[in-house]
C-alpha cells in the first residue's frame, strides 16, 4: 500500500518535482536520469495516479511501463514508422486506482531501500547513508515515532511494549526473532539492507491482515527489481558481505551471504571478551509465468557467540532456517492474489555460569527446538475505484521441545528482595499444536474527501489450554481530506497477543502458558502538506493494555549475560497498563538535502499493589533528528537523539532485615540521567568504468556521552540490617567508530 491521496487541483511544475511526489507517495519509479529532463516544465492535472502520470510522461516523450506490482519504469516513447503494422500490445489496460492509494491507517511510517544504481528512484539515503551503530541499518526505525531504546538492542520497544511485542515479516513470511546475538540483547539484525525494497513499520492501530502481536509491525518487502548479472562485494569492521543476482528472460536469481566481524573487533580492543560469530544467508529464485509468478525463497541466520567477563560467562548457539514457496496472481486491476507454504526451524542452545563473589554460584543450560509448518493465502478485490476487500487466512502446525536445568544458590540481594535460592530446577516440557487465522477488511470512498476501512481478524491456538483459545479483534480506520493539504485519521482496534508456543520462559520457571493479552489502541492524527515536499504530523494515541502475563526483569543491572541466574531477577506481576501520548513529525526534502524532525511526550505504566508505576523503558520526552546532504559524490548523514533517562530502582541503603520488603513499593523510583547520542557517517562514492566504489565512515556517539543502563548495589547483612552501598555500572556505549567499502559491479 501507498500514501497515495487524489487531490483534483491542476498545477504547471517540473518534472523532476513530480516524480519526486509520486516516489514520496509510494510510486517505486525506474528510469535514467540521461533520459529524464527533471527541470522540464509540464502541465499537471492535481491527480496522483498511474494515468494522470502515464499523460504527463507522454507529452514529454516518454512512456510509463509496469514493471511488476508497485514498480514502474519510464522510457522512452516507441518510434514506428507511419505505415509499419501495429502489433497488438499485450500491456494490460490501467485506470486510476484511488482507493488502494488511501492509506486510512494511522501511526505507519515508511522506509525504502535499494541498490545504488536506483538511489534516485527510492530513498535509499533513509536506509542506507543514515547513520547506524555497527552498520545495522535497520536500526533507523529508534530514529522515527514511537521506539524507545537505549541503543543497545537492535529491537525497540514500541509506544511503551515490550520488545516481544513487534512483529516482523520478511516477504511475507513471520520470522521468529530475525536477530543477531538474539541472547545477548539481540544487538543486530539479521539482513542485509541491499535486498530489501521497502520497509512498512506500524506503531499502533494496523489493519487486520497483522496479528498476534500488540504494539507494532515491521512487514519487509524483499527488492525484485533486479536486472543482472551484476553484484556487489562489501566489507566493513563489523560485517563482510556478497550480494550477486542475475536475470534471464523469465527467471531471476538473487543470493545474499553476510558474516560479522565482531569476533574480529573484539581480538583487537579486547580479546578476553569473549568469540561472537554468526552469519545470515538469503537466496531467492523467481519464475515468471503467464498466469503469475512463483518465487522459492530460503533465509538462514546462525549465531555461535560466547562472552566472558569478570563475572560471568556465556555462550550460545542458534540455528534458524527457513524456506517457503510463494505463488502471486495478478491478472487484472481487480484481483490480486498471494499464497506462502513456508517451512521453518529453529534450534538453539544456550549456558552460562556466574561466578561473581557476592551472587549466586550459577550454571543454566537451556536447550530449545522448533519446527513450524504455515500456509497462508492473501487476497484482494476492487469491486470499483471506491471499494476495495482485502480478505485471507492463515495455518500453522508447530512443535516445541525445552529441556532447561538450573542449579543456582544466588546470595544476599536475593534474600532481600524474596527471590528463591538454593534452586536446582529442571524444566522439560514438548508441545504439539496449531494456530490459524482469518481476517477481512473492507475500504469504502463514500466521498471523495472521505474514506473509511473496517476490518475484523479471528484468532485460533490450541496447544496452549488457558481456557481462552480464540480471540475476535474488530478494528476500524478514516481518514477525512478537505483539502489538497489537510489530512484528518482516526483509528481504533482491538489487538490480542496469546503467548506463543515458543515463548514459555522456562529458565525463569514457567511451565504453563498464559491466557492471550489484550490491548485497545486510540488514535487521532493529522497531517499537512506545507508545499511539495515537506510536512507536518501531529498523531495522539492512547494504548490500554489488559490480562498481561508476567514478566521478568532484572531490576539493577538488566544487561547481563545470563539474566535469569542474577539476584536481582524479580517478576512482575501487573493488572492493567496503559501508555499514551502525543507525537509531532517535521519531514522534508530538496535537491541536496533530507531530514526528519520527530519530538514524543508518552508515558509508559504498569498497575502493580494498586500502584501505578512507570516500566523501565518509560521516556517522558523523546527528540530525534535525521538529515542527509547528498553534495557531488559525497554523501553526508547526521543523527541525534536526546531522551529522558529511563527509570531505575534505588532501596534505601539500610533496610531491616526482620520486616517484610515490598519492592513495588519501590520500583522504577528514580531515572538515570537524559540520554543523548550524535551519529554520524560520511561515505564517498567513484565510478571506474561500470563499476561503482563507495567508501564510508561512520561514528555512533560521536561526543563520546557516558550514558547509563543501570545501577548496581554491593549488599551486607549486619546486626539485622541490609546495608547497600550503590555503584554505577559502566556507560552503555562508549564512541564507536565503523569503516567500510562496497564495490558493486
Amino acid at each position: 500500500m501507498c500514501f497515495i491521496v487524489q487531490p483534483l487541483y491542476a498545477a504547471r511544475l517540473m518534472l523532476g518535482e513530480l516524480l519526486q511526489r509520486y516516489r514520496q507517495e509510494g510510486y517505486a519509479l525506474i528510469y535514467s536520469t540521461g533520459l529524464v529532463d527533471d527541470s522540464k516544465i509540464i502541465d499537471w492535472d492535481g491527480e496522483l495516479s498511474v494515468e494522470s502520470l502515464r499523460k504527463v510522461l507522454q507529452s514529454a516523450g516518454l512512456e510509463l511501463n509496469r514493471v511488476n506490482r508497485g514498480t514502474w519504469s519510464i522510457e522512452r516513447q516507441q518510434t514506428i514508422a507511419p505505415n509499419a503494422k501495429l502489433p497488438t500490445p499485450e500491456i494490460p489496460a490501467f485506470k486510476p486506482e484511488a482507493i488502494d492509494h488511501i492509506v486510512v491507517t494511522a501511526s505507519r511510517y515508511e522506509v525504502r531501500g535499494g541498490d545504488r544504481s536506483s538511489y534516485q528512484l527510492i530513498n535509499e539515503t533513509q536506509l542506507n547513508d543514515s547513520p547506524s551503530f555497527a552498520g545495522d541499518s535497520l536500526r533507523i526505525i529508534h530514529r522515527l515515532p514511537g521506539a524507545a531504546s537505549i541503543g543497545i538492542s537492535s529491537k525497540p520497544n514500541v509506544r511503551g511494549g515490550a520488545t516481544d511485542e513487534l512483529l516482523v515479516l520478511f516477504d511475507g513470511i513471520e520470522l521468529i526473532e530475525p536477530f543477531h546475538l538474539r541472547d545477548f540483547q539481540s544487538m543486530f539484525s539479521s539482513f542485509n539492507p541491499q535486498t530489501i525494497q521497502n520497509i512498512e513499520y506500524f506503531t499502533g492501530g494496523f489493519p487486520a491482515q497483522y496479528g498476534n502481536k500488540l504494539s507494532g509491525v515491521l512487514d519487509i518487502a524483499t527488492q525484485d527489481t533486479f536486472t543482472g548479472p551484476g553484484g556487489e562485494l562489501g566489507i566493513s569492521a563489523y560485517s563482510t558481505s556478497a550480494l550477486l543476482f542475475t536475470e534471464s528472460g523469465a527467471n531471476q536469481w538473487l543470493f545474499s551471504a553476510r558474516r560479522g566481524n565482531l569476533d574480529k573487533v573484539l581480538n583487537i580492543v579486547n580479546s578476553g571478551l569473549g568469540d561472537p560469530k554468526y552469519y545470515d544467508l538469503y537466496g531467492r529464485y523467481i519464475r515468471q509465468f503467464s498466469v503469475g509468478r512463483l518465487k522459492i525463497s530460503g533465509f538462514i541466520f546462525n549465531d555461535d557467540i560466547r562472552f566472558e567477563s569478570d563475572e560471568s560467562r556465556a555462550s550460545s548457539k542458534v540455528d534458524n532456517r527457513y524456506v517457503w514457496l510463494e505463488w502471486e496472481i495478478d491478472p487484472d486491476e481487480r484481483f490480486y492474489i498471494r499464497t506462502f507454504l513456508s517451512f521453518g526451524d529453529i534450534e538453539s542452545l544456550r549456558t552460562g555460569e556466574t561466578f561473581a563473589e557476592d551472587s549466586s554460584e550459577g550454571f543454566l543450560l537451556d536447550d530449545q527446538s522448533l519446527s513450524i509448518t504455515s500456509l497462508k493465502h492473501l487476497q484482494e478485490f476492487r469491486v470499483h475505484d471506491h471499494l476495495k476487500f482485502d480478505y485471507g487466512f492463515s495455518f500453522q502446525h508447530m512443535k516445541m521441545d525445552y529441556d532447561t536445568r538450573l542449579d543456582v544458590r544466588r546470595g544476599t540481594i536475593a534474600s532481600l528482595l524474596g527471590i528463591p535460592t538454593e534452586l536446582d530446577e529442571v524444566v522439560i516440557a514438548k508441545f504439539d499444536g496449531n494456530a490459524s487465522s482469518a481476517f477481512v477488511t473492507g475500504k469504502y470512498r463514500p466521498l471523495n474527501s472521505l474514506t473509511v476501512q473496517l476490518g475484523i481478524r479471528y484468532d485460533r491456538q490450541d496447544y496452549a489450554n488457558t481456557g481462552f483459545e480464540w480471540q475476535v479483534s474488530p478494528r476500524i480506520s478514516m481518514v477525512f481530506q478537505p483539502n489538497k493539504d489537510w489530512h484528518f485519521r482516526f483509528s481504533y482496534g482491538r489487538f490480542y497477543q496469546p503467548q506463543g508456543i515458543y515463548e514459555l520462559q522456562t529458565a525463569d520457571l514457567e511451565t504453563g502458558f498464559s491466557k492471550p493479552q489484550k490491548s485497545d489502541h486510540w488514535i487521532l492524527a493529522t497531517e499537512y502538506e506545507l508545499n511539495k515536499s515537506s510536512r507536518f504530523e501531529i498523531e495522539l494515541f492512547y494504548k490500554r493494555i489488559d490480562d498481561l502475563k508476567p514478566r521478568y526483569e532484572n531490576l539493577f543491572k538488566p544487561h547481563v549475560f545470563t539474566p535469569e541466574l542474577e539476584q536481582d531477577r524479580i517478576t512482575i506481576l501487573s493488572d492493567e497498563a496503559f501508555t499514551r501520548g502525543i507525537e509531532l513529525s517535521y519531514t522534508g526534502s530538496s535537491d541536496a538535502f533530507e531530514w526528519n524532525l520527530n519530538y514524543s511526550y508518552s508515558q509508559v505504566r504498569d498497575k502493580e499493589n494498586s500502584r501505578w508505576i512507570d516500566r523501565r523503558w518509560d521516556q517522558t520526552h523523546n527528540l530525534n533528528a535525521i538529515g542527509n546532504w547528498h553534495v557531488g559524490n559525497w554523501n553526508i548523514g547526521v543523527a541525534a537523539a536526546w531522551h529522558t533517562g529511563w527509570t531505575i530502582t534505588e532501596v534505601p541503603l539500610k533496610i531491616p532485615a526482620d520486616e517484610p520488603f515490598v519492592i513495588s513499593n519501590f520500583r522504577s523510583n528514580e531515572r538515570l540521567k537524559n540520554y543523548f547520542t550524535l551519529d554520524a557517517k560520511v561515505s564517498y562514492d567513484m565510478s571506474i568504468k561500470s563499476t561503482n566504489l563507495s567508501f564510508f565512515i561512520e561514528v555512533t556517539n560521536l561526543v563520546n556521552r557516558a550514558n547509563k543502563g543501570g545501577v548496581d548495589y554491593e549488599i551486607a547483612l549486619e546486626d539485622d540490617l541490609y546495608l547497600l552501598e550503590e555503584v554505577d555500572v559502566e556507560p552503555v556505549f562508549p564512541l564507536v567508530g565503523n569503516i567500510g567499502l562496497i564495490w558493486r559491479f
